[in-house]
């Protein structure tokens, strides 16, 4: 019955060429949209070239960019497709080739965007970007706006949205790409409440950098594998660089991760991506590395993609590869990471160690969320690595003083 009535409420709104309010019963209480007109044939073969961008890039596109491809994607007749796309063609928006089409034996004509016709797609998604719908994932249901859903989505094709616009749409689960080259797994966590705001923040803001800030121990590292593994639901690359210092290594990495985003290799088109680049110990590096991460920013700054950084806090200034005005103009934002409170300490070695022993615990290891991890695993070989053999001694005889029952 109501898709009935939002059929009816399209036809008339489109033949009376206004916007009208249309409710839908979306669960027990109704969500009303304001219900937009829908784009012109040329505006939605305009986004469906948008969508469909990489595939000129290809030495053989598919089919999505032939006439079948685009009738395809419009839902039209394709008799009919070339009086849509014959004015983008003269108007310097579209341009036609013929050449090979994965698949196919023969060959094809193809369609591809201008410049010119490129800014008139993006055009015309700024156009929408406050026009509403409703998603429905494995969230719930809520509703948003078209700008916050394609920012937040860069895998959804813009035309399937603006499709969208006054009705329900349901949210396929992100295919998240992950490659780093050490083994990724989520450490003991607690706290760093206030840090998980900024970080959560910086998601939805228009910054490009997270730099995390600690001392070596304190958790920077593991507070970046909490926001990138359990925060950031876009695609994620995660390069150590204590594990790998070669500044070619890194570029090559880089590369790769491109490519299998289907980018062909090219850095600077991860600026529009939904992907997170992480460095992680980034302390005494290279200025090859330097340089690398610093040109990888410049071609970041405006675009979709983040980056984050697990940094020294006695890392100078001049060893960075961002600058103060990144801080100023909001391209950078910054997280400092301190040592554990008792409360946390407390929880983390274990609640069931004798207070006296906590206390000498806390004071032999300053509250460094790295040694009390280690404590309370009783792990002496890792822990003689970041103290002395005879402290290391000492705090494995404290960690089995037990409270009295």
């Amino acid at each position: 019955m109501m898709k009935r009535l939002a059929r009816l409420v399209k036809r008339s709104s489109v033949a009376l060429g206004q916007r009208i309010e249309c409710a839908q019963v979306l669960s027990s209480a109704p969500i009303v949209l304001a219900y937009m007109p829908p784009l012109s044939p040329r505006e939605r073969a305009l986004l469906h070239l948008y969508d469909a961008r990489r595939e000129q890039m290809r030495e053989r596109p598919s089919e999505a960019i032939t006439q079948e491809g685009i009738a395809l994607a419009l839902g039209v007749n394709r008799t009919h497709i070339t009086r849509t796309l014959r004015p983008l063609v003269d108007a310097g928006l579209v341009e036609q080739d013929k050449g090979r089409v994965s698949g196919k034996e023969r060959k094809l004509i193809f369609y591809k965007l201008t410049e010119a016709g490129l800014a008139n797609a993006v055009g015309v998604i700024r156009s929408i970007g406050n026009e509403e719908l409703v998603v429905v994932d494995s969230s719930g249901r809520r509703m948003t706006k078209v700008r916050e859903l394609l920012a937040l989505r860069t895998d959804l094709p813009a035309l399937t949205i603006a499709d969208s616009i006054g009705q329900e749409m349901r949210l396929p689960p992100i295919k998240k790409l992950v490659t780093s080259n050490v083994p990724l797994r989520l450490e003991d966590f607690l706290g760093r409440e206030e840090q998980l705001r900024t970080a959560l923040g910086f998601v939805s803001s228009e910054a490009t950098l997270l730099a995390v800030f600690a001392n070596y121990g304190y958790g920077s590292s593991t507070f970046m594998k909490k926001f990138a593994l359990e925060l950031w639901d876009g695609h994620l690359f995660w390069h150590d660089l204590e594990k790998e210092r070669s500044s070619v290594k890194l570029v090559e990495s880089l590369r790769s991760f491109a490519g299998q985003l289907g980018l062909e290799g090219e850095l600077d088109r991860l600026r529009n991506e939904r992907v997170l680049l992480c460095f992680d110990n980034y302390n005494d590096v290279s200025q090859e590395n330097v340089d690398v991460l610093f040109d990888l920013l410049q071609k970041l700054k405006g675009g979709t993609a983040k980056m984050a950084v697990a940094m020294r806090e006695e890392t100078p200034s001049y060893n960075r590869f961002y600058q103060k005005r990144d801080l100023v103009d909001g391209s950078a934002v910054e997280v400092h990471v301190h040592r554990f409170n008792d409360a946390l300490a407390r929880r983390l070695v274990g609640e069931d160690i004798d207070d006296e022993a906590f206390q000498l615990i806390y004071m032999l290891t300053r509250g460094q969320p790295l040694a009390l991890a280690l404590i309370r695993k009783g792990d002496a070989e890792e822990l003689r690595k970041i103290r002395l053999n005879e402290e290391v001694r000492f705090l494995m005889y404290l960690r089995t003083r037990k409270k009295a029952d």
